[in-house]
């Protein structure tokens, strides 16, 4: 990895929240920036990528509290990756930091992200599950706190799409790939910035309280699509070095879930488990069949 040169503290921050239909959540993310102690500039750019909701409406009620707030369009093609590009092209800051609509900075965020930002190209932070997750959902996808940056697939380390920071040229050099409309985009990202010779960095200060997914079917859908992204991922890696997947482990968790079909019948807390487990399986399968590799 090359070393890059320390920079100066951002000039102007520019948040970015790509969003489709967030009228539930994003005024709880937008109160949580109002609230951000953050001695620096910043601007709040929304990007919506074709809401039909009254999202739009939300943000507007902002107008005036929230610094250099604006709707910027990205509805002609659907995806997160293509919002994302949209706001870099539309933000002002010579740093961006993205968030997602339906989760919620800690207060120390933009201020924990604009410290890191200068050691470093890209910054990730931590996420945390608790404040907006009842104990049913938490036991659907158990996670750990964060104590620094993922290794992935047993390739290279990701940063969170939905709680990073870049420096707005290094956004504009790469780009976001709009053929990972979701799932694996922020793995993707990170690893080409990696290949690149980007410097990335955790910053544990810049905390994100994620919300999960609370209907099952909805819960099922979003781990369907991260298993079959990974397929696309390795198709796009493999020559990079990336390992293709452990068939043997795959098998086991096949297995697993034959044997635990029962518990569809018991508790929601172990139906929303199974669910997910066999959502990721049968996403990885399709994936294969999709792009023409064995990514079990």
């Amino acid at each position: 990895m090359l070393q890059r040169t320390r920079r100066s503290a951002p000039t102007l921050v520019s948040v970015v929240i790509p969003v489709l239909n967030g009228e539930r959540y994003i005024r709880h993310q937008l109160e949580a920036l109002e609230a951000q102690r953050y001695d620096g500039s910043f601007e709040v750019v929304v990007v919506d990528n074709g809401s039909t909701d009254r999202t739009r409406d939300v943000v507007m009620e902002f107008e005036g509290r929230l610094p250099g707030l604006r709707v910027a369009d990205a509805s002609k093609r659907r995806g997160l990756n293509h919002a994302r590009n949209a706001g870099a092209e539309a933000a002002r800051g010579d740093f961006l930091a993205f968030c997602d609509a339906d989760d919620k900075v800690d207060s120390g965020w933009l201020a924990a992200m604009a410290e890191a930002a200068q050691g470093a190209d890209i910054v990730g932070g931590a996420l945390e599950f608790d404040e907006l997750n009842e104990p049913l959902h938490r036991a659907w996808r158990p996670s750990e706190r964060q104590t620094e940056l993922p290794l992935k697939h047993d390739f290279l380390v990701a940063l969170p799409g939905g709680n990073c920071g870049v420096w707005a040229d290094v956004a504009r050099e790469l780009g976001w790939d709009a053929s990972f409309r979701f799932g694996s985009s922020d793995i993707e990202w990170s690893w080409r910035a990696q290949l690149a010779g980007h410097q990335l960095a955790f910053a544990p200060g810049a905390v994100v309280q994620t919300r999960f997914r609370t209907r099952k079917r909805e819960m099922a859908r979003q781990w369907y699509e991260y298993g079959k992204s990974g397929a696309w991922l390795y198709r796009c890696f493999r020559d990079h070095g990336m390992p293709r997947a452990d068939t043997a482990f795959a098998l086991r968790e096949w297995r697993w879930l034959v044997r635990h079909v029962p518990d569809l019948a018991r508790s929601h807390e172990q139906r929303g488990y199974w669910l997910k487990t066999a959502a990721y399986r049968v996403g990885r399968v399709v994936g294969s069949v999709r792009w023409r590799v064995l990514f079990l």
